[in-house]
C-alpha cells in the first residue's frame, strides 16, 4: 500500500511522497554453449568422477547427463554405446598418464642394464598416476569389486602390453645372472608391489603412514629392492657386456 499523502502545514497543499525509481530489469546472460569437443570432455570427467563416488552399478547414464546439465541423448550422442564411454575413458587415461614417453625412458635405462633406475622410474609412475588421477583408481578399485568388464579392458588394452615389457627385462636379466632365478612374473608382481600398495594406502584409503614426498618413498623401496635382487652387493650392470657379445 502507498503511504498517504502528506499535508503540509504552509501552503495547505498535499504534497505526494517520493517514490523511488525502480531498477531496469536486465534480462539474464544466455550461457555460452560449449565446443562439441568440450562437451564430450565434460561428460567424461563426470562419468569418471560418479563412477569413483557410486560405483558402476550405482551410476546411470542419466545420471551422468544430468551432471552435466543435458539429456541423455547428448550422451548418446558421444558415446553410442557403454562400451564406447570405456574406451573413452582409458583413452583420456593413458593421455594423462603419459605411457609412451615413459616406457620410452624405462626401454632406455633397460638398455643400459641400469636396474636401479628402471625400478625408480616404475615405482615413480606407479605413484605419479595414482597422485594424479586419483578418481580412475578409485574407480577401478569399483570396477574390480562388482566384476565389471573395464579392468580387463584395460589390460587387454594397455595392462598386458607393460606387462610383458617388464616381465621381458625381468627374464633378460635373470639370464644375465643379475636378477635371481625363479618365476619372472612373481619378480614382476614384486617389483611393482611396494608402490601399488603404498599408493591405494595413500591415495585411495587416505592412511598417510609416511609423511616425505613420493620420489623419496620411490627411491627408498627401489634400495630395499635393489638389495633383495643383489645381495651380494654384485654391480646391476655386471652382465651389460654380454649384450652385445
Amino acid at each position: 500500500m502507498l503511504p498517504l499523502l502528506v499535508l503540509s502545514e504552509y501552503s495547505l497543499v498535499n504534497t505526494p511522497p517520493v517514490i523511488p525509481a525502480l531498477s531496469p530489469i536486465v534480462p539474464p546472460v544466455p550461457r555460452a554453449r560449449l565446443t562439441s569437443e568440450n562437451r564430450r570432455r565434460q561428460l567424461l570427467e563426470n562419468a569418471v568422477a560418479l563412477f569413483s563416488k557410486h560405483g558402476f552399478s550405482g551410476t546411470r547414464t542419466k545420471d551422468i547427463a544430468a551432471a552435466c546439465g543435458v539429456s541423455e541423448g547428448i550422451l548418446f550422442r558421444h558415446f553410442a554405446t557403454k562400451e564406447d564411454l570405456y574406451h573413452a575413458i582409458l583413452d583420456t587415461h593413458e593421455a594423462v598418464a603419459g605411457k609412451e614417453k615413459w616406457l620410452s625412458d624405462m626401454q632406455a635405462m633397460a638398455d643400459r642394464r641400469d636396474d636401479l633406475g628402471f625400478i625408480k622410474c616404475l615405482l615413480g609412475q606407479i605413484l605419479k598416476s595414482f597422485r594424479e588421477d586419483t578418481e580412475f583408481h578409485r574407480m577401478m578399485l569399483y570396477a574390480g569389486l562388482e566384476g565389471h568388464s573395464l579392468p580387463g579392458l584395460f589390460h587387454e588394452r594397455s595392462g598386458s602390453r607393460v606387462l610383458e615389457f617388464l616381465r621381458n627385462y625381468v627374464v633378460l636379466r635373470q639370464r644375465e645372472g643379475a636378477f635371481p632365478k625363479g618365476d619372472a612374473d612373481a619378480l614382476v608382481m614384486l617389483l611393482a608391489s611396494p608402490a601399488m600398495q603404498y599408493a591405494t594406502g595413500k591415495y585411495i584409503f587416505g592412511i598417510k603412514t609416511v609423511s616425505r614426498p613420493d620420489k623419496e618413498v620411490a627411491d627408498e623401496f627401489a634400495k630395499f629392492l635393489m638389495t633383495a635382487l643383489h645381495p651380494s652387493g654384485k654391480s646391476s650392470k655386471k652382465s651389460s657386456k654380454r649384450k652385445h657379445s
